[in-house]
C-alpha cells in the first residue's frame, strides 16, 4: 500500500499553490526587476556614453532626443524579455534535441537536422541584416562585386552565410559525437581562410569582399544563432558524446569561420561576371563587354540608367558622359523618399514580422524534431511556450530599440566624428555680397606670405573672413561659412587619436549589453565550477573588442594618409591570428574553445550595429573602396588573444599553487 502511494504521488501532478493578487504581484515585480536591472545597466551605460560624446566631445546636438530615449527604453525591455525567453524556451528545446536526436536518427539524420537548424538560425540573425545597410555607401564603380553582394545579390550573400553556419553546426555536433578534439579544425580552417584571403587581396575585384567575408563571420554568430547551437552542442555532449569537453563550446568558432569561407567561395564564383573597379565614366561606358557586366551588377538596363542618374546627382558622373552613353534612355529624375519613421505602422509591422521570423521557425523546427522525429514528450512545454512568447516580444522590442535608439545614437556620433579632423561647410548659410571692388579686401601678413580677407556681414555684425578667389564672380562674392575642425589644434594625427579613444570605450561598453555573451558567460562559469567568473570573461572580452575596434578604425582613418590602396585588412588579421594560433597551442583545450567561441559571440546584435553605424561616417571618407568594412573582423580577433592570455596566466598560477601546496 505504501508503494502504491509513492507511485501515485510521483505520477499525479502536485496541486498548485494559488496566491491572491496582493501577494502574487510583489513576487512578479521582484522577479521582473531582477531580470531588467542588468540589462538596464548595460544598455543605459553605452547610451549615456554616446550622448556624452555627442554633446560634450563632438559638440553636436542630439536629434530626436525624445524618440531616441523611448527606443533605448524599448531596447532594455526587449533585451530582458529576449534573454529570459532564450533561457526558458529556446535553449531547453535545443538541449533536448541534442540529447534525444542522435540515438533516434543517427549520424546522417543529425547532419541534416543540424544544417536546417543552422540555416534557420542565421536567416533570423539580426546582425547579418545590419551588414546590408553598409552597402549604401559603396559606389558600384569603386567595388562592383561588393556592391552586387550588398544590393541585388543580398539573398545570395545571406544564403552563403547560412550555409556556412549550417555546415559548421554539423561539424561541431559530430565533434562531440565522435570525440574530435577542438584544436585540429581550428589549425586547419583558419590558416586556409587566411591564405585564401591573402590571395584575394591581390585581385582588385575580389579584394573588397575579403573585409565583407570576415565581417560576415563575426555577425553570423549573434543573439539567435549562439544560444541554439550552444544548447544543441551541450545536449549532444551530455549523452554519449565522446568529447572530454562537456560544455557544448567550440561550435561557435566554426559557425563564425565557415561563413567567411562560404562568402569567399561565392565571391570567386561571381568575380568573372563583374567589371574591374574604375571611375563612374568607365563603369557606365557603352563598350560592349563593360556594358554587359554593368547591367549584371544593376540587374537590368533600366536599373543601370537609374544608377547613372544617381551618379549625376552625387557629382561622380558628368552629364556629358551620361548623355553619350544613355541617349534616349532617361528614366526621369527620381525623388528620394525618406525612410519610414520608427513608430509608423509600416515600421512596427516590419519589426513584428522580423521578430516572428527570428523566433518561430526555429522554435517550430525544434518542437517538430522532438515531438515527431524523436517522438519524445517536450519537457515543461508550458514553460517552453512562455519562453518562445517572451523571446518573440523581446526581439520585437529589441528591433525597435536598436533601430530608433542605440543605432540612431551611434549613427549620429559616427557622422559627427568626421568633424574632429575635417572642416564643415554650411552651404545653407551662404552669404552673397554685391558691389565688391578692390576696397572690399584687406591684406595682412601671414605665415606663408600676404593673406587677403573680406568683411562679411553677420548677426553679430561684420567679421573678417579669408577671401576665396573662386567664389568671386564679377562684382559678386559668395561666402560659405566654414566651421573649423574640433581638434584642429591637435593636428590630423591628434584628432585621429581622440577618435580611437572614443571607439575603444564604445566597443568596451557595448559588450556588456550583448545577450549571447551573457548566455555563454553563464555556461563558462558552470563549466569551470565557478573558478572563471562570468564577470571576468565579459570584462576581458570587452577589453578585447575595444582594442579591436580601435585597430579597425585606425585602419580606416590612417588609410586616408596613404595611397589609394590603403591599409589592407589582411595586414592586420594575419599576424593577429598567427598570435592566436600560437597561444592556442599553449592554452588548455577547454579554454581554447572558450576564447575562440567568444570571438564570434562578442560581435552580436548590439555591438555590430554600433560598430557599423559608427563606422559609416568614417567609411565615406576612406580611400578604400570597401569603406568601413573590416572593423567587425578586428573586433572579433582581439578577444581571442585577450582570453587566451588570461587563461594561460591562470593555468600557470594554478600549477604554481599546486606545486606550492605539495612542497608544504
Amino acid at each position: 500500500m505504501e508503494l502504491l502511494k509513492k507511485i501515485k504521488n510521483t505520477l499525479l501532478p502536485k496541486p498548485q499553490i494559488v496566491l491572491p493578487p496582493r501577494q502574487m504581484l510583489p513576487l512578479i515585480g521582484t522577479y521582473a526587476l531582477s531580470k531588467v536591472k542588468p540589462q538596464f545597466s548595460a544598455v543605459l551605460l553605452v547610451s549615456v556614453f554616446l550622448v556624452i560624446v555627442q554633446y560634450f566631445v563632438l559638440r553636436a546636438p542630439l536629434e530626436n532626443a525624445l524618440s531616441v530615449g523611448f527606443c533605448v527604453g524599448a531596447a532594455i525591455l526587449g533585451l530582458s524579455f529576449f534573454l529570459e525567453g532564450l533561457f526558458l524556451g529556446i535553449m531547453p528545446l535545443g538541449e533536448q534535441c541534442g540529447m534525444r536526436l542522435p540515438s533516434k536518427i543517427g549520424g546522417a539524420g543529425i547532419a541534416v537536422f543540424s544544417i536546417v537548424i543552422g540555416i534557420a538560425a542565421t536567416l533570423a540573425e539580426p546582425a547579418v541584416a545590419v551588414l546590408q545597410h553598409q552597402g549604401s555607401i559603396i559606389p558600384a564603380w569603386n567595388a562592383p562585386l561588393l556592391y552586387l553582394l550588398l544590393n541585388r545579390g543580398t539573398s545570395w550573400l545571406v544564403a552563403a552565410i547560412a550555409i556556412g553556419v549550417g555546415l559548421s553546426v554539423v561539424l561541431g555536433v559530430f565533434r562531440f559525437m565522435f570525440g574530435w578534439a577542438f584544436k585540429p579544425p581550428v589549425f586547419i580552417i583558419i590558416p586556409v581562410i587566411l591564405v585564401v584571403s591573402c590571395v584575394f587581396d591581390q585581385n582588385p575585384i575580389l579584394r573588397p569582399v575579403v573585409n565583407l567575408a570576415w565581417d560576415a563571420g563575426g555577425a553570423a554568430t549573434g543573439a539567435v544563432t549562439v544560444p541554439i547551437i550552444l544548447a544543441l552542442g551541450l545536449g549532444v555532449a551530455k549523452i554519449g558524446g565522446k568529447s572530454a569537453n562537456s560544455s557544448g563550446l567550440g561550435l561557435v568558432t566554426l559557425a563564425s569561420a565557415l561563413p567567411v569561407a562560404s562568402v569567399l567561395f561565392l565571391a570567386a564564383l561571381l568575380g568573372p561576371k563583374v567589371p574591374m573597379p574604375s571611375d563612374a565614366a568607365t563603369f557606365f561606358s557603352g563598350e560592349a563587354e563593360q556594358r554587359t557586366k554593368a547591367i549584371y551588377i544593376a540587374g537590368s538596363t533600366e536599373e543601370l540608367v537609374k544608377m547613372a542618374e544617381e551618379a549625376i546627382r552625387s557629382g561622380d558622373l558628368a552629364y556629358e558622359d551620361y548623355s553619350r552613353n544613355f541617349l534616349n534612355q532617361s528614366s526621369g529624375i527620381r525623388q528620394i523618399q525618406d525612410e519610414a519613421a520608427v513608430f509608423s505602422l509600416g515600421s512596427l509591422l516590419e519589426f513584428f514580422h522580423a521578430a516572428l521570423l527570428a523566433v518561430l521557425p526555429l522554435a517550430l523546427a525544434l518542437i517538430i524534431a522532438i515531438a515527431l522525429i524523436a517522438r519524445e514528450r517536450i519537457l515543461n512545454i508550458d514553460v517552453a511556450v512562455l519562453g518562445i512568447v517572451f523571446a518573440t516580444i523581446g526581439m520585437f522590442a529589441l528591433n525597435i530599440g536598436m533601430t530608433g535608439g542605440i543605432t540612431a545614437l551611434s549613427s549620429q556620433a559616427g557622422s559627427s566624428l568626421r568633424h574632429t579632423y575635417s572642416e564643415t561647410s554650411h552651404v545653407n548659410e551662404a552669404v552673397t555680397l554685391k558691389g565688391v571692388d578692390t576696397h572690399s579686401f584687406i591684406t595682412v601678413p601671414g605665415k606663408d606670405g600676404p593673406e587677403t580677407y573680406i568683411w562679411i556681414p553677420g548677426e553679430k555684425g561684420p567679421s573678417q573672413q579669408k577671401f576665396v578667389p573662386g567664389m568671386l564672380s564679377g562684382n559678386t562674392y559668395t561666402h560659405i561659412p566654414v566651421e573649423r575642425a574640433l581638434f584642429a589644434n591637435f593636428g590630423i594625427t591628434g584628432a585621429y587619436l581622440v577618435i580611437l579613444v572614443i571607439v575603444f570605450f564604445l566597443g568596451f561598453l557595448a559588450i556588456f549589453a550583448e545577450p549571447a555573451l551573457a548566455v555563454t558567460a553563464v555556461t563558462v562559469e558552470e563549466m569551470t565550477t565557478g573558478t572563471f567568473k562570468r564577470s571576468k570573461l565579459i570584462m576581458i572580452a570587452a577589453i578585447g573588442v575595444g582594442c579591436g575596434m580601435a585597430v579597425g578604425f585606425a585602419r580606416v582613418l590612417f588609410s586616408n594618409m596613404l595611397p589609394s590602396g590603403g591599409i589592407h585588412l589582411t595586414w592586420i588579421l594575419v599576424p593577429c591570428y598567427v598570435i592566436a594560433l600560437v597561444l592556442t597551442i599553449i592554452a588548455p583545450e577547454d579554454f581554447s574553445s572558450i576564447a575562440w567561441d567568444v570571438a564570434g559571440i562578442a560581435t552580436g546584435p548590439i555591438a555590430v550595429p554600433i560598430i557599423i553605424t559608427t563606422g559609416l561616417g568614417l567609411g565615406r571618407d576612406s580611400l578604400r573602396a570597401d569603406g568601413a568594412f573590416g572593423i567587425v573582423a578586428t573586433a572579433s580577433v582581439f578577444p581571442i588573444i585577450a582570453i587566451l592570455v588570461s587563461g594561460i596566466i591562470d593555468n600557470v598560477k594554478s600549477k604554481r599553487a599546486i606545486r606550492g601546496g605539495y612542497a608544504e
